[in-house]
């Protein structure tokens, strides 16, 4: 028996994502993709000391930071050639049911601590996190870290990007599309390397089918009447792969709530909504039967 027979099913449930709010029942029915990438750019062959050699070679610290700043505009487009092509538009009933769900902006500072909002123009934030492919930087080196001042030049310099992805645009492209994009814009004097990382599809299924207002009326008995329809920025990439393999859609029923730190230190989830997790399994099982 081959594992697609052995895994056969007619719906996946996971409960891996989050609720708009405590007490409101929330059904993920989108997840972005994700692909990942290592850009390093070489310079001499050692830390060189920058009074004796600076200004005669290039400095590859500069040249990462000169190179990861050609991936944005100023307003937070991404500049990559293509990167939006495919995209599908936002569903106008999406649009307004995010905006029924309040004060978006309000939250989003209060749970960053951020002090203002920044983002492609033409969407809210939640639009942006939600549907929305976006370029991000997750880490970035090189050079002298220590205490103090060590006046060299750092043979070696990194940036770690990742790119969440939505409906329809495709990890392998993306990453193609990125790394032509990084070589026309290196600096000179300097050599890139470009290491891949993990991908991810993105995630879309239609709320309102038989399975979506199953999962649906399985909330509103736990949680009442008031439930929120939502995609997420987050990814989970083995969801498009159960519907690819399986022909199965995921029931996406989140239990985390906004302010859980997830990444973060203390991470944590209620124990109320632990309890609350069981009684949405029982009532989901019931209504899928």
């Amino acid at each position: 028996m081959s594992d697609r027979e052995m895994l056969k099913c007619d719906v996946v449930a996971i409960s891996d994502t989050g609720m708009v709010a405590p007490g409101v029942g929330t059904f993920t029915y989108g997840l972005r993709g994700i692909a990942c990438m290592e850009a390093k750019i070489h310079g001499p062959a050692i830390d060189l000391h920058s009074g004796i050699f600076g200004g005669a070679i290039a400095n590859p610290v500069t040249a990462i930071a000169r190179l990861t700043a050609t991936l944005h505009d100023a307003e937070g487009r991404v500049m990559i050639d293509g990167f939006y092509d495919g995209v599908r538009p936002i569903a106008d009933w999406e649009r307004k049911a995010w905006a029924e769900l309040g004060d978006g902006d309000a939250e989003m500072l209060e749970l960053t601590g951020s002090p203002a909002l920044f983002g492609e123009p033409g969407y809210t934030e939640r639009e942006r996190r939600w549907a929305r492919p976006t370029a991000e930087v997750n880490g970035i080196g090189g050079g002298y870290q220590g205490e103090g001042s060590k006046t060299v030049i750092g043979r070696e310099a990194f940036v770690k990007l990742s790119f969440r992805l939505v409906p329809d645009q495709h990890p392998d492209l993306v990453l193609k599309r990125a790394a032509e994009h990084l070589r026309a814009h290196l600096p000179k004097g300097v050599r890139l390397e470009i290491t891949p990382g993990h991908t991810g599809m993105p995630y879309l299924m239609d709320p309102h089918s038989a399975l979506g207002t199953a999962a649906q009326r399985a909330l509103k008995q736990v949680f009442g009447e008031k439930t929120a329809l939502i995609r997420e920025g987050g990814s989970i990439p083995i969801v498009q792969a159960f519907k690819d393999v399986l022909n199965a859609d995921t029931l996406l029923l989140g239990l985390a709530l906004p302010d859980c730190q997830a990444h973060a230190p203390n991470e944590n989830f209620p124990i109320e909504n632990f309890v609350a997790g069981v009684r949405l399994n029982q009532a989901l099982l019931a209504e899928l039967a």
